[in-house]
């Protein structure tokens, strides 16, 4: 009876872990946006497997390779299966790109630069994520599952539950989100300070772990 006993709590254990989403390392797939006070007429789009936009050529401005810039105004670009809609002269500049599935867009940003990253699970979950550094970090991750899409995460927001909102540009002692980076079932997103003199040390991290019964992540904060 105990041999069975155990062999069906180890069983138990297996598959317990076995449930658990495991994460790929996050992987850069490309960048879009405007850079901050850059003088540019359209948009940096680097990576993208399409590309509908009309290319510019940003005058006397050039690639750390030594090409010349572009920079596009209006458009569709794919980077596998995500796809943005961007428009530079949108009136609208808080939701100048659009982000999600075909004609599916879950995400509106604003013309901030963004690096984008992309987490694969093994699952049938595909996340990406919209990374902006500049006096201040904004961190989204959107997926899609099955072939919907969502979007999971703002940083805003976990800022606003975690840190009162203590969350924004060149704000003193504000929080501010490293890139995400993965271990097996966590996606960890580390959080620093913001001064004048220089970011801070880390102070902790947070932990978001697929829920399969919410299917939706949960969010954990650790202080250091």
């Amino acid at each position: 009876m105990k041999k069975i006993l155990g062999a069906m709590v180890a069983t138990l254990i297996i598959s317990n872990s076995a449930a658990a989403m495991q994460f790929s390392q996050s992987v850069q797939i490309g960048q879009i946006g405007f850079p901050v006070q850059s003088p540019y007429n359209g948009f940096i789009i680097t990576g993208a497997n399409e590309n509908s936009g009309v290319a510019q050529i940003e005058e006397g401005q050039f690639l750390n390779d030594g090409t010349p810039l572009k920079t596009y105004a209006k458009g569709v670009a794919r980077w596998d299966k995500l796809f943005c809609d961007y428009d530079f002269n949108d009136d609208d500049y808080l939701h100048s790109i659009r982000l999600g599935g075909r004609g599916n867009y879950v995400l509106a940003s604003d013309m901030s630069f963004k690096d984008i990253f992309k987490i694969d699970s093994d699952e049938n979950l595909t996340l990406y994520v919209f990374y902006h550094n500049y006096c201040t970090t904004h961190l989204n991750i959107i997926g899609v599952k099955n072939g919907a899409w969502q979007n999971y995460i703002d940083s805003k927001k976990i800022s606003e539950i975690y840190f009162g909102g203590n969350d924004g540009y060149k704000m003193d002692g504000s929080i501010f989100y490293d890139k995400p980076i993965c271990d097996g079932e966590k996606i960890i997103i580390p959080y620093r300070r913001w001064h004048w003199e220089g970011t801070s040390d880390i102070e902790g991290e947070i932990i978001l772990k697929w829920n399969d019964a919410a299917q939706w992540f949960s969010v954990e904060q650790i202080k250091y």
